[in-house]
C-alpha cells in the first residue's frame, strides 16, 4: 500500500477541511504524530487519545480545527526538523 506523507496530505486536503489546523495520525514506525498546517507545533505521543487532546488544548478546542487522517496516511514531522528550523539562535528543547 502506498503511504502519504505529511506534506501531501496538506496539498490534497479537500476544500470543506480548509479550517483544519492540525492532523492526527501515525508515522512509519507507529508513533502517534500531531503536526499543525505551518510545521511549527506538534509532537509524538505514545496513544492517540493523547495526541488528539493536545492538538485540541492548541487549538482552543475550535470545531473542525483537527483532523485524524485514515490509517493508510502516514505522517511525518520532517517539516518542523528540517534545516530551516534549526537555524543558529533558534531554541530547541532539550539541546544545549
Amino acid at each position: 500500500m502506498n503511504k502519504s506523507k505529511l506534506s501531501n496530505a496538506w496539498k490534497s486536503e479537500p476544500p470543506q477541511r480548509a479550517g483544519v489546523r492540525f492532523m492526527v495520525g501515525r508515522d512509519a514506525g507507529g508513533r502517534w504524530i500531531v503536526s499543525d498546517r505551518e510545521g511549527r507545533v506538534g509532537g509524538l505521543f505514545t496513544d492517540r487519545a493523547s495526541a488528539v487532546h493536545f492538538a485540541m488544548f492548541e487549538s482552543d478546542h475550535l470545531p473542525g480545527a483537527v483532523c485524524c487522517v485514515p490509517e493508510e496516511v502516514t505522517l511525518s514531522l520532517d517539516s518542523a526538523f528540517d534545516s530551516r528550523a534549526m537555524r543558529p539562535g533558534i531554541k530547541v528543547a532539550g539541546r544545549a
